[in-house]
């Protein structure tokens, strides 16, 4: 007798803890860190006394590293390709006419990453936009400096005077320190475009010149970022409520003197349907859409019975004016599919929308779903 009271609460205590597993769902931690790798596209210039906007350049680069959490990063970002330099002519007597020169150069920083956004409101519900600010440092390379040589080569051979700027050709790696600036656009969980703008210190020797000036180089980029590897988290899921129990009225008791009984006083029938989307989807796949045609079999078997069908939006995407509009399309569009599919009048029906201001559901990706409930009348 003892070993089968063990066994029954050994058997008790397991099914205790499957019903407190099933009670926790796994989902991403806004506020916990991710890993990221991108590319970017642009152009850059360098600040010197020639003519700027002769200096602009294409610029390309990747880039990759992690946010250690909401508030910090860091990456390691490499960009280059083509950059420019001048001789002004007013500047340099050697030569008659403002004379340019281009070469090619790229930069490996490691940058450090603040979410300003988050830093300044970290308990904010709608993450799409993100303001951030970077700040690092590296090495600059450059080669192929053919340009630069041929016009000191040709005004030496000329027998011109030559009292330029010293030729640092041989000297191809100098110092790179960085401030910048990003506004980021999350269009999925996984993936946003960004905009980046930097301000580079560089050493005098980076336009091949040593003149006894610093060297600034202005770049704008725009970038797809793709993000992975995201922390979760588990949240506590309420447990369902049990099935509504019908209870059937007691019989009236019948007086033995009346032959007659009392009527039996009829139960009201009622079902509920569950329509679950997608993100900003109003349209449900094939598993959900035969939730709606289970209810338009109930009301067709039930004649005199009447439907409510209520649209309902997460707030955890989205904004208020979006979310209003994706409830309403997917009641509208349930509602559609109970008349025009299966011929359910729609004097029987009431179709409203709640938007984001109505959460039914504890987790917030099941806040995407119509409720139908009829109810005979």
């Amino acid at each position: 007798m003892k070993k089968i009271i063990s066994l029954a609460a050994s058997v008790a205590f397991l099914l205790g803890m499957s019903t407190a597993a099933n009670a926790q769902e796994t989902v991403v931690d806004p506020e916990g860190g991710h890993n990221f790798i991108g590319v970017k596209g642009g152009a850059q210039a360098t600040l010197t006394h020639y003519n700027f906007t002769d200096l602009i350049t294409p610029q390309f680069g990747v880039y990759f590293g992690r946010y250690f959490n909401q508030y910090v990063g860091a990456r390691i970002d490499v960009t280059g390709y083509q950059t420019k330099g001048g001789f002004k002519a007013d500047r340099y007597g050697f030569i008659n006419q403002d004379t340019p020169y281009k070469f090619n150069a790229a930069t490996a920083d490691l940058d450090l990453l603040m979410n300003m956004t988050n830093i300044i409101n970290p308990k904010r519900v709608n993450r799409s936009w993100n303001w951030n600010l970077l700040a690092g440092f590296g090495v600059n390379y450059s080669w192929k400096h053919d340009e630069f040589d041929a016009i000191v080569t040709n005004v030496k051979n000329a027998n011109i005077y030559y009292d330029g700027p010293v030729s640092c050709a041989t000297k191809h790696a100098s110092f790179n320190g960085r401030l910048g600036t990003q506004v980021e656009y999350n269009f999925s969980k996984n993936f946003s475009i960004m905009f980046e703008a930097d301000a580079n210190y560089k050493n005098d020797q980076y336009n091949l010149k040593f003149n006894d000036q610093v060297d600034w180089q202005v770049q704008a980029f725009i970038g797809i970022t793709y993000k992975f590897g995201h922390k979760k988290k588990k949240v506590e899921q309420p447990a369902p409520e049990p099935a509504p129990v019908v209870r059937e009225e007691p019989k009236p008791v019948v007086v033995e003197k009346k032959e007659e009984p009392k009527p039996v006083v009829k139960v009201k029938e009622t079902t509920q349907k569950e329509i679950f989307f997608k993100i900003n989807k109003s349209e449900g796949t094939e598993a959900e859409n035969k939730k709606i045609a289970e209810a338009a079999e109930w009301l067709k078997a039930h004649p005199t019975a009447t439907a409510t069908v209520k649209g309902y939006a997460d707030k955890g995407t989205g904004n208020a004016k979006i979310n209003a509009r994706i409830a309403k399309k997917r009641a509208d569009n349930v509602a559609k599919k109970l008349t025009d599919v299966y011929g359910i009048d729609a004097s029987r029906l009431e179709v409203s929308s709640y938007g984001d201001t109505v959460q039914p559901k504890a987790a917030n990706n099941d806040n995407r779903l119509v409720i139908i409930v009829a109810t005979e009348q």
